[in-house]
């Protein structure tokens, strides 16, 4: 008799076209796992507390059946779309994007300009990435590199003295050129939320068993980003029953598994407020649906997956470089917490963002490690609802500069 070996091991998701609606068996597609991915069908149980002469009790009932399956996988480009598409109730969309004769840049001043004042109307947001796809003829060293927006105004925009950018040179007005955020974005909207459910077929071939779960959302994802490490996310699966005998792997012809690259912290930024942090030694992360399934007279099935709002929660630690945090914590201050992570260092590699237009830090504690003296403290994000339109309108948004 064979013992299963994680080499063995097969995962493979599709989406649902509808609740109670399991994925085409065409469809589907492996996935990416670390050793630490775990979970599978739980069921409520119940006893009898009848006091008997025999002084004994009968076995316990089962009750409610649910699937908690959570899929832990290295953080990577194009690797998670559809899984953060359900998390964050949306469709990836197209970003920024801008052609004309108007568009200058100025090398010196790390200005982009445009004197026809199209970029507030074009989409572009504080913390973007853009790229000039067609740049002017005496300026094609421009074309496709990372410039990371700092500030962004109609007719003018300012990006970041990151080191790829020190091959950018003076372009004047005149040459038709086009400027956009590549891949797309999602974010929480505000309206029209989107319910995705998932099936997932979890295949052990040494042993011929194959289990698939049904009617899952994703109901929450764990990020973690530090130094001299792959970052890595947890989606937590939530889902109604499963099917724990299947005769054979669910998806026939699964879609391979992702193949962009890994995402780690030394390839990373992160932004808080009008500054990049040079002393940032951990990041986590959270995003909650909150979601719950709710036993009901006549089945052992919930009739569904019920969310409420989405909450966005993380914890962060760095090396302690004075007081501009404690302040912020003190005063409660409202702040952007961009982070930028890349595939490599070259001038275009492909990213992934997450912004949080609207974070605020609710504590901040002193410590020490060894002889350096640190600073660690959780923080929590909103909505943003401020009156700027060169921000996004939401908790969260992402942007994987893939997506197509």
């Amino acid at each position: 008799m064979s013992n299963a070996e994680i080499t063995s091991r097969t995962i493979a998701i599709g989406k649902q076209a509808a609740l109670g609606t399991l994925a085409l068996t065409n469809s589907g597609k492996y996935q990416n796992f670390r050793p630490d991915t775990s979970g599978g069908l739980t069921k409520e149980s119940f006893e009898s507390d009848s006091v008997r002469r025999d002084a004994q009790y009968g076995n316990p009932r089962h009750g409610l059946r649910q699937v908690g399956f959570n899929l832990s996988q290295e953080l990577q480009i194009g690797g998670h779309n559809d899984l953060l598409a359900g998390l964050l109730r949306a469709a990836w969309a197209a970003a920024g994007t801008i052609t004309g004769t108007t568009i200058a840049v100025n090398a010196a001043t790390r200005t982009i300009t445009d004197s026809g004042n199209g970029f507030v109307t074009a989409g572009f947001k504080v913390g973007d990435i853009v790229r000039f796809l067609t740049a002017g003829s005496g300026a094609t060293e421009n074309e496709g590199v990372n410039l990371r927006l700092l500030t962004v105004a109609a007719g003018s925009m300012t990006y970041a003295a990151d080191p790829w950018t020190s091959g950018m040179v003076d372009d004047a007005a005149g040459d038709n050129v086009t400027l956009a955020v590549p891949g797309k974005k999602l974010q929480i909207p505000s309206s029209a939320h989107t319910k995705d459910y998932f099936t997932i077929a979890d295949d052990h071939a040494d042993v011929d068993q194959h289990s698939v779960y049904q009617d899952c959302i994703v109901n929450s994802a764990a990020f973690d980003i530090a130094p001299g490490a792959h970052a890595n996310v947890t989606f937590a699966m939530l889902g109604l029953d499963a099917d724990l005998d299947g005769a054979d792997d669910y998806f026939t012809t699964p879609t391979a598994a992702p193949t962009g690259a890994l995402l780690a912290g030394p390839e990373g930024k992160i932004r808080y407020g009008s500054a990049d942090s040079a002393v940032m030694t951990q990041l986590s992360l959270t995003v909650d649906n909150q979601g719950e399934v709710k036993a009901v007279i006549g089945a052992n099935v919930s009739p569904d997956v019920f969310r409420n709002g989405v909450r966005v929660s993380g914890s962060m630690g760095a090396l302690f470089d004075g007081g501009a945090v404690l302040q912020n914590f003190d005063d409660e201050t409202e702040a952007a917490l961009f982070i930028y992570l890349f595939a490599d260092s070259t001038p275009g590699s492909e990213f992934l963002i997450i912004k949080l237009p609207n974070a605020k830090i609710n504590s901040a504690d002193k410590g020490t490690d060894g002889p350096a003296v640190t600073l660690s403290g959780d923080f929590s994000a909103g909505k943003y609802v401020g009156a700027s339109t060169v921000i996004e309108a939401t908790t969260i948004a992402i942007c994987d500069s893939t997506v197509a």
